[in-house]
């Protein structure tokens, strides 16, 4: 007997995996496994105001193993006496799981292009990861993942997700905006074949930012197809207040944040979509609820950020510790 995800959602969270998406024939072709695509063509010029400097990995404070403790701390594994789909909202488990959850697989449209990409985030781990949120912790419910409705010139390769309060009054005084912006998360996609497995590996290992223009140089520093990313995902993250992030094709996740002077940004390893323990589900559960002050990360690890006008960068970081004592470091900034 098939069971519902709600009759043990610790078992479901650690146990699904995103179905297997393929592109439509139609598709532009993929890159060969292990190259770049060099289709990625964003049109991200260099900034004078764009703050990002360095880049930090997060793998070094084993975030696998916090984001699996996590789960097993917050995620109950008896029955929540509900069923998978909300009778309200419509909202539910979409992910199937056999052979122990009865939980049905719709199959979406293969995608020939971003605009068909789209549902299957928003109907898969999307939805699910909102229906998951809106069990564990209720006074959630106003929140929810929406689609960005930004005229952008790049929104044939890229786009995002928000997962923030929805509708969002932007006539609220500035101090709720911001504390909304700040408990929000940009969810980031590019199809694969826009962003290829060696695109996010190259985006993930990347470690510093260029500056707008090198000292004797007359011209800005040209920036490459990683470094047009993290442009790209920093404006997005800078226009709407929100630290935290997330960039998918869907195939590969990546899980981000940046520091409250936006001059560093700290990024997970490369997640398949089929990964497991945690599962891309488990992460972007745990990230949400990060993003939230709910249980998971306190805060994000804290750099010393000078204001510019000085003649020398501090170089002590959370991160600095993080290279001695991992386990020390986690417990300045994990609930």
């Amino acid at each position: 007997m098939t069971a519902r995800g709600t009759d043990n959602l610790r078992g479901y969270l650690r146990e699904t995996k995103l179905p297997q998406m393929t592109n439509d024939t139609m598709a532009p072709k993929m890159p060969p496994t292990g190259h770049k695509s060099h289709q990625n063509h964003l049109k991200v010029r260099p900034e004078a105001g764009r703050r990002l400097e360095s880049i930090y990995s997060f793998q070094d404070i084993s975030m696998d193993d916090i984001v699996v403790s996590w789960i097993d701390s917050h995620v109950p594994d008896r029955s929540m006496g509900v069923e998978d789909e909300d009778p309200l909202t419509g909202e539910r488990l979409t992910i199937p799981c056999p052979p122990v959850f009865n939980i049905p697989f719709h199959n979406e449209r293969r995608p020939t292009d971003i605009m068909r990409l789209s549902p299957w985030l928003d109907n898969l781990p999307l939805m699910t990861v909102q229906r998951t949120i809106h069990l564990l912790y209720p006074e959630t419910r106003p929140w929810g993942f929406i689609l960005s409705d930004e005229n952008d010139s790049d929104r044939k390769i890229f786009q995002y997700f928000m997962w923030t309060l929805s509708p969002l009054d932007e006539q609220m005084p500035p101090a709720r905006l911001a504390e909304i912006g700040h408990k929000s998360v940009v969810v980031a996609f590019q199809p694969p074949w826009i962003l290829s497995e060696q695109d996010i590996r190259e985006f993930s290992q990347c470690r510093s930012f260029p500056p707008f223009r090198v000292p004797g140089n007359a011209f800005p520093t040209l920036l490459e197809s990683k470094e047009r990313l993290w442009a790209k995902i920093w404006d997005a993250c800078v226009a709407r207040n929100t630290p935290w992030f997330v960039l998918t094709s869907y195939n590969q996740w990546v899980f981000g944040a940046f520091s409250a002077g936006w001059t560093a940004a700290f990024v997970t390893g490369v997640c398949d979509y089929n990964a497991y323990s945690p599962t891309v589900i488990e992460w972007l559960t745990f990230w949400v609820a990060s993003a939230m002050r709910l249980k998971g990360l306190r805060a994000i690890p804290k750099v010393c950020e000078e204001p510019a006008y000085l003649p020398y960068h501090c170089l002590c970081t959370v991160y600095d510790v993080m290279g001695h004592n991992p386990d020390s470091a986690l417990a300045l900034f994990l609930l």
